[in-house]
C-alpha cells in the first residue's frame, strides 16, 4: 500500500507524471476541470460497457482500476482487459482489485447470471439500498486468467476495515501484472 500511496503523491506533486483517467460518473468531469494539478481533458466521462481504446492518444506507464473492474459483465471485462493491455509500453504495470467470491457473503445474493454478473442486494445493516450487480473472482487462479495477457508479478487478497462484521467479509483480490 505504500507504494501506492507514494505513486499518488508522485502525481498530485507533478513528477514528471501524466494523469489519465475515465469513469461512468458525469459529475465528476466538474470536479477534474477545477483541480488546477489536472488537465481536464484528459480524463473521460463513458457510458457503461464501452470500449477505451480511442480515448487516449498516449501509451500508458501505469494502470489502476482499484475496486471498479469487477462491476463489468464477462464480455465487456475481457475487451477492457485487452485494450488496457493493448494501450501500455511495454514493462508497464497494471495494479487491479476484483471482489472475492467471500465478498457480500452475509446480502442477499442472486444466481449469476448469462453475462457474469450477480445481482447483490438487502445490505444486512440498511447502510446500502438498491442493488449492485457484481461479478466475483472464485480464487486466486482465476484472477490471474482474467487478466492475461499481463504477466502476473504480484496477486493477493485484502479485507476491508470491518469492525464489527456487521455486512460479512468484503474480500477483494489484488492483481499486479506487467506487460
Amino acid at each position: 500500500m505504500v507504494c501506492i500511496l507514494n505513486i499518488f503523491k508522485i502525481l498530485l506533486a507533478g513528477g514528471g507524471y501524466k494523469a489519465y483517467g475515465l469513469d461512468i460518473v458525469p459529475s465528476l468531469k466538474e470536479i477534474w476541470e477545477r483541480d488546477p494539478k489536472l488537465n481536464s481533458n484528459n480524463f473521460h466521462v463513458i457510458t457503461p460497457n464501452s470500449s477505451i481504446k480511442n480515448l487516449f492518444n498516449v501509451k500508458m506507464d501505469l494502470i489502476l482500476a482499484n475496486q471498479s473492474l469487477y462491476y463489468l459483465p464477462f464480455e465487456s471485462f475481457k475487451q477492457t482487459v485487452q485494450e488496457l493491455y493493448d494501450i501500455c509500453n511495454k514493462g508497464a504495470i497494471i495494479f487491479a482489485t476484483m471482489m472475492s467470491d467471500k465478498g457480500y457473503s452475509m446480502y442477499e445474493r442472486g444466481e449469476i447470471m448469462e453475462n457474469g454478473l450477480c445481482e447483490v442486494k438487502e445490505c444486512p445493516s440498511g447502510r446500502l439500498s438498491g442493488s449492485s450487480f457484481i461479478r466475483f473472482t472464485k480464487d486466486i487462479e482465476e484472477l490471474k486468467e482474467e487478466f492475461k495477457p499481463f504477466k502476473p508479478l504480484f496477486w493477493g487478497d485484502y479485507e476491508l476495515i470491518n469492525l464489527y462484521n456487521f455486512e460479512g467479509s468484503v474480500q477483494h483480490f489484488i492483481y499486479i501484472g506487467q506487460k
